[in-house]
């Protein structure tokens, strides 16, 4: 089948399967969680190439006031067949030191904002899998991977205590790392942990 008879779904699919065989490096490292992640230029130049060998241009659509953020994939032979993919939109949360708000310009929220939603839009639209919670985990003598005690999370408040305490001398980053910390609280104590440490020097 020529490319131009194929359907958005199909070009998709193609897409998707070879993007399966690269192995897409990692540069994103959050040093006190523990993890590396995918950024968002790790796997964008993979995707505009791969999109121009299958005839597919993607559009995002970022819409605060609905909560939304959508993908659309359109088949450049056909604008009438396309797919649409959306994920709910999430501003970007930063803390200063202590836990009070970023002196962060609006501009630049603005854009932490954008490409946080872009990274979420594009791995979902083209399959692209960040590691999941049995990776690299230890094997006890079965061969199977160690189950640990499950952490507890931290409230939006406790977490902004923690910070406040582990300023103050009062914690260490691993009383805080012990919890279940969420993408974006891992994140936060990455930077709050960088700040104090550019601050010390």
């Amino acid at each position: 089948m020529e490319n131009k008879q194929k359907t958005i779904h199909a070009r998709m699919a193609a897409i998707k399967a070879e993007l399966s065989e690269i192995k897409i490096p990692k540069s994103g490292h959050n040093r006190f969680a523990g993890f590396k992640y995918h950024e968002l230029s790790d796997f964008l130049m993979e995707i505009n190439k791969l999109n121009q060998k299958h005839g597919v241009n993607d559009v995002i659509n970022i819409d605060k006031a609905n909560n939304q953020c959508s993908l659309t994939l359109y088949n450049v032979d056909d604008s009438k067949d396309y797919a649409i993919i959306t994920t709910p939109y999430e501003d970007a949360e930063m803390l200063g030191k202590n836990g009070t708000p970023s002196k962060v310009d609006k501009i630049q929220r603005m854009g932490s904002t954008v490409t946080y939603n872009r990274r979420y839009l594009y791995m979902t639209a083209y399959n692209i899998q960040e590691n999941d919670g049995v990776d690299n985990q230890p094997l006890n003598e079965n061969k199977k991977p160690k189950v640990t005690p499950k952490k507890q999370p931290l409230t939006t408040e406790r977490f902004a205590k923690a910070l406040d305490a582990l300023a103050n001398d009062k914690i260490k980053k691993e009383d805080i790392t012990k919890y279940d910390l969420t993408a974006e609280q891992s994140k936060q104590l990455d930077e709050f942990i960088n700040l104090q440490n550019m601050s010390n020097e």
